[in-house]
C-alpha cells in the first residue's frame, strides 16, 4: 500500500510546465517574426506558409496550456487541503509530520491515515470542513511511503 507523507504535497515540483510555457513563448515570438517578415515580402508565399503553420502550432499550443493550467490550478488546490489536512492530524495527535501519512493524494472520505504505526480511518462531513478518525486494522503490512 502506498502513503504519501507531507512532504510530497509541500515540495511539488512543475518543471514541465514551465517547458512547455516557454515553449510557447519561443512560438509566439516565431508568429510575431514571420508575421512581420510577410508584410514586409508579401509576394514571397513562404513566408505566408511559415505564419499559417506556426499560427495553427500556437493555437493549439495554447489549447494545451490553457488544460494544462486548469489540471494544475485543481492539483495545488488539492496539495495545498492534503498539507493543512496533515498538519491538523498531526497537531491533534501531537505527532511529527514526518510520522503522518495518507493513502490518497486529496480529500476522500473513508481514507487512510498512518500516525506512526497507528493507522486511522478518516470520516468526513459532508463539507469536508470537519473529520474524525478511528483506528483501522491494514490487511497489509506492506507499506511504502512517497516523499
Amino acid at each position: 500500500m502506498l502513503f504519501y507523507r507531507y512532504s510530497y504535497f509541500s515540495n511539488q515540483n512543475d518543471f514541465e510546465f514551465y517547458l512547455k510555457l516557454s515553449l510557447s513563448v519561443i512560438i509566439a515570438s516565431l508568429i510575431i517574426i514571420f508575421f512581420v517578415q510577410y508584410l514586409r515580402h508579401r509576394s514571397d508565399s513562404k513566408y505566408r506558409d511559415l505564419l499559417i503553420i506556426f499560427g495553427l502550432v500556437g493555437i493549439l499550443l495554447a489549447g494545451i496550456q490553457y488544460t494544462r493550467i486548469q489540471q494544475l490550478n485543481t492539483a495545488h488546490s488539492q496539495q495545498a487541503q492534503m498539507a493543512q489536512f496533515i498538519r491538523s492530524v498531526a497537531t491533534a495527535q501531537k505527532a511529527s509530520l514526518k510520522t503522518v501519512a495518507v493513502n490518497t493524494t486529496s480529500l476522500q472520505q473513508n481514507m487512510v491515515v498512518c500516525v506512526g504505526h497507528q493507522n486511522y480511518q478518516v470520516i468526513f462531513d459532508n463539507n469536508f470542513t470537519s473529520y474524525q478518525l478511528q483506528k483501522a486494522q491494514l490487511i497489509s503490512q506492506d507499506i511504502t511511503y512517497q516523499d
